[in-house]
C-alpha cells in the first residue's frame, strides 16, 4: 500500500456513494478525482458512478479514456453496455459498431437489436448466422418487454422491407402469450392505427371480440380455485403471496376471472387479410384467461370457420389450448396438442407455413413446447404409452439449445425406452432406440443434478457414484485467488455492504475477467477463500462453476453443523433433507430476507413462524424470527409437519414448503403417475425447479453426512398420486 494510499481510506468511497445518491456531480468528481490519485481498489466503482451520471453529455474520447482504464473489469463492460445504448439513441452507428464487439457479457437484448440497426444502416457485414431479417427476428422476437432499441430496429427494417407484416404478427402472438401488454401494444402500433385499436380491444375483451355476446354465459367456465388462471405470467412466475401461503400473483388473480362482456361491437373496419390474425390473437389470450370456455369455443366447426383461420393458424389456436390446459394438468392437454400437430402438417403440406417465411417463424414457443413434453409424459406416465411420441414430436421441434437441456434429453430418452417398448417396432429398430436412449442418459447422467442423478441410476441400475476428490488447493493458488483484482474488489465491497455490487463483480470475474472465464483451480480457489470467510453463497457460487474437477465439500458445505441436525432431531427430521433446503432457500446466509418477508436460514415466514411455535410449543416472539438457532427449529419443526401430511413424499413435502400446502394437494389429483414426470409438471417455474433441486441437494448431503447412495429415487418415490384413502386427513390448518 503507498503512503498515498493508506491515507485515504474507505470514507471517501463512502462519501462518494452518497454524493450518486443526492445526485451530486461536484462531490462526486472530488471524490473520485481523490481515490484515483490514491489508486485505490475501489476507484473503478466510484468512476464508473461518475461515468452514468455524465453520459448523456459524454463524448467518445472520454468514454474510450473510461474503457482504458479499467480493462477486463465489470464497471466497463457495464459501462459499454450503457454507451451502447446511448449511442443508438445517438443514432451513432459507426461508434456503435466499433464498441459492440467488445461487449463481454451481451446480456442486453436492446442492444442486440440496436446491433442488427447499427449494421443495417451502415451496410456492415453481417455477423452470426442467417440473413438480416432471421437475425431482426430473432433479436426481437426474443425481447422481454417494450424497449426504444427493438421498436427502432423493427420501424426502420419493417419500411425496408427487410421485415414483413407477417413477422409482427408473429411477435404478437409471443407477446400476448408471454403476457407482454407493453410489447403487445408497441408492436401493435408498427401496423397502424386501426390494428392497434383492435389489438387494445383484444387485450382487454377477448371474449367478447370472438363471440357473440348471447353466448359467453353459457361458455364461461365455472372454476373457482387457483387452478382457472393459466399461461402468461403466472406459468413463469413464483407462486407469490410469499412461502406457505396459497395466494396466486396478483397476475394470476388478475388473469384468473373471465372477463366480463363488454355487450358493444367492436367499432373498426378491419382489412380483410388481418381478420384471422386478429382472432388468433384473441384465442390466445383467451385461453390464458379461461381455457375451459375457450376449449368450448374451439369445438365448434361453425365457430371456427367464423374466425377464418388457415391451417396454421389454427394450429398454433390448438396448441395454446394445449398449452393452458397442460398448466391446469387437465388430461385433454394431449389431446389438444394433436390436433395442433396435425393441422401443423396440414399447413405444410399446402404451403401455408412458407407465408411466415420458414419454419422457423411458424414454430411454437419454448414455453409452449415444454408444456407439450410435459402433457404428454404425464399421461405416458399414467398408462398411455402411445404419448411418448408426443413427448418426442416436442423435444425435436425444440430450438438447439433447448433440446440440449439435461431435462429434455432425460425425456427424449424416456420417450425413446417407451417406443421401444411398445412392441410397434421390429427387434432390431427397439434396440435401435435403446441404444439412442443409453447415449442420451450418459449425457445427462451427474452426480450432483436431479435429472443427472436419475440418469446415471437409469443406465447403471444402481446410483451414480461420488466424483473423485480434487488435489488440495496450495497456499500459492489461494493467495492468487485473492489478488484477482475483481474478487479483490468484491470482497472489499461486500465488507462494507454493498452486496448487490459485489455479487456482479464477483460473477463477472468468474465467468468474463479473462478469454473463457476462470479455470476449475482457479474456480475452487476463490471458492475455498469464500468458504474460508463464510461467505456460503459465493462459495457455492463459486465451485458450481467448474467443469472437470468437483469437490463436494465446497458446493455442499455444512455451516451450523452441529444447529442443524439438533434441530432436525428435535423432530425426527432427516438432516440432509434439511440442509437440501436451506441451501436452496437462503444459501446459508442467516440475515436473508425475501420481498414478502420470508426471513433467515429457512426463511419462515412470520405467520407460518407463529403458527408452528404454537404448534409445537417453541417459545417465540417475532423478534426471535433471525435468530439463527430459533429459525432453524421454526423451520425444521413445519418442514416435518408439512412432511407428515404429505406421507413422507419428500418432493410434496418440498413443493409445499415454497407454494403452500394446499396447490401441491391439488397437483397430486388424477392418475398416479411416474414421480418424476410429476414434479417436471409442477405448473410453477420457481417451485419445479426449487423441488428438483431440493431433492437433488439432499441427496449429496445424505452421502456427505451420512454415506447413503447417491440415489434421488429414494428421495423421490415411484410414483405420486392421490392421497391413499387410508391415510389419515389433511391438517387442513397448515399455513
Amino acid at each position: 500500500m503507498t503512503p498515498l494510499h493508506a491515507a485515504v481510506d474507505d470514507t471517501t468511497v463512502q462519501d462518494a456513494r452518497e454524493a450518486l445518491r443526492v445526485r451530486d456531480k461536484p462531490r462526486l468528481l472530488v471524490a473520485r478525482d481523490t481515490l484515483l490519485a490514491a489508486h485505490h481498489p475501489l476507484a473503478p466503482w466510484v468512476d464508473y458512478w461518475y461515468f452514468q451520471a455524465r453520459l448523456i453529455e459524454t463524448g467518445p474520447t472520454e468514454v474510450d479514456e473510461f474503457l482504458a482504464r479499467w480493462p477486463d473489469s465489470y464497471v466497463a463492460d457495464r459501462a459499454r453496455n450503457d454507451w451502447l445504448l446511448e449511442l443508438g439513441r445517438r443514432q451513432d452507428w459507426r461508434t456503435f459498431l466499433r464498441i459492440q464487439p467488445a461487449f463481454r457479457m451481451n446480456d442486453d437484448r436492446e442492444v442486440s437489436c440496436l446491433g442488427v440497426l447499427a449494421r443495417f444502416q451502415t451496410r456492415a457485414p453481417m455477423e452470426g448466422p442467417g440473413d438480416w431479417r432471421e437475425q431482426a427476428r430473432q433479436a426481437w422476437w426474443g425481447q422481454k418487454d417494450a424497449d426504444y432499441g427493438c421498436d427502432a430496429m423493427a420501424q426502420a427494417l419493417l419500411a425496408a422491407r427487410v421485415l414483413e407484416p407477417a413477422d409482427v404478427w408473429r411477435k404478437l402472438r409471443l407477446a400476448i402469450e408471454a403476457d407482454k401488454p407493453r410489447a403487445v401494444q408497441q408492436s401493435a402500433k408498427l401496423l397502424g392505427d386501426v390494428i392497434s385499436q383492435a389489438v387494445s380491444r383484444v387485450l382487454t375483451q377477448p371474449q367478447a371480440y370472438l363471440m357473440p355476446t348471447a353466448r359467453l354465459a353459457s361458455l364461461s367456465s365455472s372454476a373457482g380455485d387457483e387452478h382457472k388462471h393459466t399461461p402468461g405470467a403466472s406459468m413463469s412466475a413464483s407462486p407469490k403471496g410469499g412461502k406457505h401461503k396459497d395466494k396466486g400473483s396478483k397476475a394470476g388473480k388478475r388473469k384468473g376471472r373471465a372477463a366480463r362482456p363488454d355487450p358493444t361491437p367492436v367499432p373498426l373496419a378491419l382489412p380483410a387479410d388481418a381478420v384471422s390474425a386478429m382472432n388468433l390473437l384473441a384465442y390466445i389470450r383467451w385461453t390464458g384467461m379461461d381455457p375451459l370456455a375457450a376449449a368450448t369455443a374451439i369445438d365448434d366447426g361453425a365457430q371456427r370457420a367464423r374466425w377464418r383461420w388457415n391451417a396454421e393458424e389454427s394450429a398454433w389456436a390448438w396448441s395454446q389450448l394445449g398449452r393452458a390446459t397442460a398448466w391446469k394438468l387437465m388430461p385433454e392437454a394431449p389431446a389438444y396438442f394433436e390436433r395442433a400437430l396435425a393441422d401443423r402438417a396440414l399447413a405444410a403440406g399446402t404451403g401455408e407455413m412458407r407465408l411466415t417465411g420458414s419454419r422457423v417463424a411458424a414454430s411454437w414457443s419454448a414455453e409452449t413446447l415444454a408444456w407439450m413434453a410435459r402433457a404428454g409424459l404425464r399421461a405416458a406416465s399414467a398408462g398411455q404409452p402411445e404419448r411418448w411420441q408426443l413427448v418426442e414430436q416436442a423435444v425435436d421441434a425444440m430450438a438447439p439449445d433447448q433440446q440440449q437441456d439435461g431435462t429434455w434429453l432425460y425425456w427424449k430418452a424416456k420417450a425413446l425406452q417407451g417406443r421401444a417398448k411398445s412392441g410397434a417396432s421390429s427387434p432390431l429398430v427397439a434396440d435401435g432406440l435403446r441404444q439412442q436412449a443409453r447415449d442420451l442418459m450418459q449425457r445427462v447422467a451427474n452426480p450432483m443434478t436431479f435429472y443427472g442423478q436419475l440418469a446415471a441410476e437409469e443406465l447403471h441400475g444402481v446410483p451414480a457414484r461420488a466424483p473423485a476428490r480434487p488435489a488440495a488447493l496450495s497456499e500459492g493458488e489461494l493467495a492468487d485467488a485473492r489478488a484477482i483484482p475483481g474478487i479483490d474488489r468484491a470482497l472489499r465491497m461486500l465488507e462494507l455492504g454493498w452486496r448487490t455490487e459485489a455479487l456482479k463483480e464477483w460473477n463477472f470475474t468468474l465467468s468474463y475477467a479473462k478469454p473463457g472465464g476462470l479455470s476449475d483451480r482457479e474456480l475452487m480457489a476463490v471458492a475455498e477463500e469464500a468458504c474460508r470467510r463464510e461467505l456460503w453463497d459465493r462459495c457455492i457460487n463459486s465451485s458450481e462453476r467448474t467443469r472437470q474437477e468437483f469437490n463436494l465439500e465446497q458446493r455442499y458445505p455444512m455451516p451450523f453443523k452441529q444447529d442443524v441436525l439438533k434441530a432436525a432431531g428435535e423432530v425426527g427430521l432427516d438432516p440432509a433433507y434439511m440442509y437440501g433446503l436451506i441451501r436452496q432457500e437462503s444459501r446459508f446466509i442467516t440475515v436473508a430476507k425475501s420481498a414478502v418477508g420470508a426471513s433467515g436460514l429457512m426463511q419462515v415466514m412470520p405467520g407460518t413462524a407463529a403458527w408452528t411455535a404454537r404448534k409445537l410449543s417453541i417459545e417465540y416472539h417475532p423478534g426471535l424470527l433471525m435468530d439463527r438457532m430459533t429459525n432453524l427449529r421454526l423451520g425444521a419443526g413445519y418442514l416435518k409437519l408439512v412432511l407428515d401430511d404429505f406421507q413422507g413424499a419428500q418432493g410434496l413435502a418440498a413443493a409445499a414448503y415454497n407454494a403452500g400446502p394446499s396447490r401441491p394437494r391439488r397437483w397430486r389429483d388424477g392418475p398416479r403417475i411416474d414421480a418424476a414426470a410429476w414434479a417436471e409438471n409442477i405448473p410453477f417455474n420457481e417451485t419445479r425447479d426449487y423441488v428438483k433441486k431440493v431433492l437433488a441437494n439432499a441427496t449429496v448431503y445424505g452421502h456427505l453426512i451420512s454415506g447413503k447412495s447417491l440415489s434421488v429415487r429414494n428421495r423421490l418415490g415411484a410414483t405420486v398420486g392421490p392421497r391413499a384413502p387410508n391415510a389419515p386427513p389433511s391438517e387442513d390448518d397448515l399455513p
